[in-house]
């Protein structure tokens, strides 16, 4: 047969005429192999019980054109088992044959076929020679030559036991690419799958990828067994190469591993990919920039996945219309690629825009967008043309469980299908953008509470240094002024104590707001601690910059706060220091601030004062004064003094007044007016009022048992003091464990502790009250003396104050005010006593105003224990010489003046 390379439209065509008891099949041979028997899982299946169950198989043989293949016939099956009965060809019984044109074959004894080799037919050929096949023509007689393939002599291939051993190792039925060729290049054997696959393979010989470079490969190589990858035609195929070096022969089997490399390629890719999500999820969550940390995270992804852009967009409410819309944040462009961020559909655009609301109904159902912009609807298609968007993949960012906005991936240069996989791997990406964002969230509370008062809201101390270091920082460069303030409430702790924390916090809040508005931008204010606040004001020209801004402060503190039905007016104390001329660096501003506040509680409160350094040594030594005063207890350092009262009319010493001192190892008897505010301003007047209670309470049991007189004994109260929640409490402790009669415990307390919460104040006094313990309003007259308060207030005793006794002489105005705090004590059924009574011109016009009891220096100092003893002595001698000259003369009264 001619090796002219044939039309592939016309191909050489094999048949087999069967005849057995169902009569005659004409059957095309046109695949690689074909079993005949009765089974039915044979190609050829045929009824007759002479014929094996696999009779005989017909297998395709080639040689090096695929043209000149034919069929070698095999009796039995492929485990080497004969058929029962037997197969000849052309009268001859035989095992393997290799079958020519128009041999005839008979299997067993009852079914015979004859094989013919047809020339080359196109389809439509071959199928109109079929329909109009004659069966008794072709059994009786040979095919027309014309419609046969003609075999030379010579020409026909050679199937000998070379050829068989050939079979063995090109199998012809597997459908993988099989060639042969030798040193020379001459292709010597191709199979039927090869000649499929590389039709021209027989045209080109050795300029094909499968034979180029093939031999001098294996020349060059001491292996026998090579493979290489090959690329035909797009496809990619596995190349085993087996030289034979014995017949200098190279046998060559191809695999098509293109779908193989497609899919490494996409796993390389993905990897690739996941690794840049895994890098740029490292940047989201590490970089303490956020910004920084998106920008390098967008980069890395975008430059491994080889897209055009990247783009994410966060929802919104519209400033305008209040409606939901998307603006886009963040974007990555490669190179020579535009950016689309300042194009006016990207920025607060509506979702109800056209080109936006199948965006929101995809992407806030949580399913992507993917495809070819094209593809789109006509309004999304306009915008994405615009940006030069041939194909869009969009997944949405979901923030703590809601829709926070979509990230985009755009090629711009070419109809890209996105896989799932790369939709997968961009759901990760946003993911990992979703954790950073709700890290940025939690990194802003936590910096809130890292730095901001919890309460307030203000700066914190931690913070407020910060800026001040900052601020600090840059006047020394500019040579400029800056001003730091401390400031506190005044008797804060008394609001809080009387009406309740919760009250107090609101006053905070409401506090920190109008300081707030006296600020200029620039300025801080923060929360230093309890009701301490700080302030910088970062540029001053002047000190009277600071001081307008102090009295601007303390001018919207004059105005009532109104906290669930509580009037409260609240009064601060601001100490100022300035940059440079105060303090180099921020504690020393603060230090000096603090000292200069320190300075406005020794003045009066409700003021502002500056720093200068002659207040320095006086702070300095309160602040050692007040360490001091922590172990005056536990050392014994302090003591009471006694200063008796006396009745006008009998001269007798009816109570004491306990006075507390400290006898301070190096500075002597220190004042109590100096080392009380100290106490007040922590806890220590808790602990020391106590003990002032217990020792007063102790002595005078003392003293009643010494001279048997019912003495009675006054202790004061501090603010803190009364308004301790456990009062109460600890007074019945000290009367049960003194064994003192309530009702010689006098307790004295002023007008401004009662005024800062009535309602508590008379549930204490009453408490108090009901005890049997008698209650005195001190310095009556001095404070706000609103006859609503006595009225409202459970009373025993009013104490006219020292300061109007001192201008008291026969034609002062103090003699009227005098008169009628007498006649209102004698009205409300309450006791009078006169304090400070200094001069007899002084005693002798309370006697004739008739006033009941009077103390002090007059009658007798504040006296330590000892002598206070030995005056209450002597008085109840004298008392009880006037009871036996009463007998004989009408009594006058006995005063004990001193001096």
């Amino acid at each position: 047969m001619s090796s002219d390379i044939i039309d592939p439209q016309r191909k050489i065509r094999h048949l087999l005429i069967l005849e057995d008891l169902d009569g005659f099949r004409l059957v095309p041979l046109e695949e690689s192999s074909y079993f005949l028997g009765r089974d039915v899982t044979n190609s050829i299946v045929v009824r007759s019980k002479g014929i094996s169950r696999q009779h005989a198989l017909f297998l395709r043989v080639t040689d090096a054109d695929p043209n000149s293949y034919g069929f070698m016939l095999i009796d039995g099956n492929l485990q080497g088992e004969p058929s029962t009965n037997g197969t000849a060809v052309n009268g001859e019984k035989c095992m393997s044959t290799k079958l020519k044109h128009g041999d005839q074959i008979v299997f067993g004894r009852q079914m015979t076929a004859k094989y013919l080799i047809l020339g080359a037919l196109s389809d439509s050929e071959f199928e109109n020679f079929c329909q109009n096949f004659n069966f008794e023509e072709a059994v009786t007689h040979d095919i027309n030559p014309r419609e046969t393939v003609v075999h030379e002599k010579g020409d026909a291939p050679s199937f000998g036991a070379t050829s068989l051993v050939r079979l063995a190792s090109f199998p012809e039925i597997l459908p993988s690419p099989m060639f042969e060729i030798n040193l020379k290049g001459d292709l010597t054997y191709i199979n039927p799958a090869a000649y499929s696959a590389f039709p021209d393979l027989p045209l080109l010989g050795v300029q094909h990828p499968t034979i180029q470079g093939l031999i001098s490969l294996t020349q060059s190589s001491n292996q026998k067994v090579l493979s290489r990858e090959v690329t035909v035609a797009y496809q990619v195929y596995e190349q085993s190469i087996h030289f034979i070096s014995e017949n200098d022969l190279i046998r060559c089997c191809l695999s098509d591993i293109t779908e193989r490399k497609k899919v490494e390629a996409e796993l390389f890719k993905r990897d690739r990919l996941l690794q840049s999500v895994a890098e740029a999820t490292t940047h989201l969550l590490a970089n303490i920039s956020y910004e920084e940390a998106i920008d390098a995270a967008l980069d890395r992804f975008g430059t491994t996945a080889g897209v055009d852009r990247i783009c994410i967009s966060e929802n919104h409410v519209h400033a305008a219309t209040h409606r939901l819309a998307t603006t886009l944040r963040y974007e990555w462009t490669g190179t020579a690629i535009d950016s689309v961020r300042h194009f006016e559909h990207r920025q607060s655009q509506l979702y109800s825009n056209p080109h936006l609301q199948r965006w929101y109904t995809t992407l806030a159902g949580g399913t992507a967008i993917s495809g070819l912009t094209r593809d789109f609807p006509t309004a999304e298609q306009t915008v994405l043309e615009q940006e030069g968007v041939q194909s869009v993949l969009a997944v949405p960012i979901i923030v703590n469980n809601n829709f926070w906005g979509f990230i985009e991936l755009h090629d711009c240069s070419d109809h890209y299908q996105w896989s799932d996989q790369e939709e997968a791997i961009l759901r990760t990406m946003a993911a990992s953008v979703s954790a950073a964002l709700e890290r940025q969230d939690k990194d802003e509370i936590i910096h809130q509470q890292a730095f901001h008062d919890a309460l307030t809201g203000l700066p914190n101390r931690v913070l407020f240094a910060e800026r001040l270091d900052q601020a600090l920082a840059e006047a020394h460069r500019n040579h400029t002024h800056l001003a730091v303030m401390f400031m506190d409430l005044d008797r804060f702790k008394t609001i809080n104590d009387t009406l309740g924390h919760s009250v107090g916090d609101e006053l905070l809040k409401e506090v920190a707001n109008r300081l707030q508005s006296c600020l200029r931008g620039g300025d801080t204010v923060a929360r230093w601690g309890g009701d301490e606040f700080t302030l910088l004001l970062s540029t001053v020209r002047n000190i009277e910059d600071a001081t307008g801004t102090a009295q601007r402060i303390l001018n919207a503190f004059k105005e009532v706060v109104e906290i669930d039905h509580h009037e409260i007016y609240v009064n601060a104390s601001i100490g100022i220091a300035c940059f440079p001329d105060d303090g180099q660096n921020s504690e020393g501003l603060l230090q000096n601030a603090d000292v200069a506040l320190y300075q406005c509680k020794e003045q009066g409160r409700g003021i502002f004062r500056v720093y200068d350094a002659g207040m320095n040594s006086k702070a300095t030594e309160l602040f050692a004064l007040q360490n001091s005063l922590r172990h005056a207890l536990e050392r014994n350092e302090l003591l009471l003094y006694y200063q008796p009262q006396i009745n006008l009319q009998t001269g007798e010493i009816t109570g004491l007044e306990a006075l507390i001192r400290w006898q301070h190892p190096e500075q002597g008897l220190v004042s109590p007016a100096t080392f009380i505010p100290l106490a007040e301003e922590s806890d220590l007047i808790i602990h020391i009022g106590k003990w002032v209670l217990e020792v007063a309470c102790k002595q005078v049991v003392e003293w009643q048992q010494i001279t048997g007189m019912p003495l009675s004994i006054s202790v004061n109260l501090s603010a803190r003091q009364f308004y301790d929640p456990t009062l109460v409490e600890t007074i019945a402790q000290v009367l049960q464990q003194t064994q003192l009669d309530p009702k010689y415990l006098e307790l004295e307390i002023t007008e401004s502790i009662t005024i800062k919460n009535i309602s508590l104040a008379q549930s204490v006094l009453r408490q108090l009250q009901g005890m049997g313990i008698r209650i005195a309003m001190d310095d009556f007259g001095t404070g706000f003396s609103s006859l609503n308060y006595l009225t409202q207030l459970p009373l025993d005793i009013l104490k006219i104050d020292q300061s109007f006794i001192k201008r008291l002489t026969a034609d002062a105005r103090e003699l009227e005010v005098i008169n009628a705090v007498l006649a209102l004590g004698r009205g409300l059924n309450l006791s009078v006593i006169a304090e400070g009574v200094d001069t007899p011109e002084q005693l002798d016009l309370l006697k004739s105003l008739k006033c009941e009891m009077v103390q002090g220096f007059l009658i007798s100092p504040p006296l330590p224990t000892l002598e206070a003893t030995a005056k209450l002595q002597t008085n109840w001698l004298q008392h009880q010489e006037l009871e036996c000259d009463a007998k004989q003369t009408v009594p006058q009264p006995t005063y004990l003046l001193v001096g």
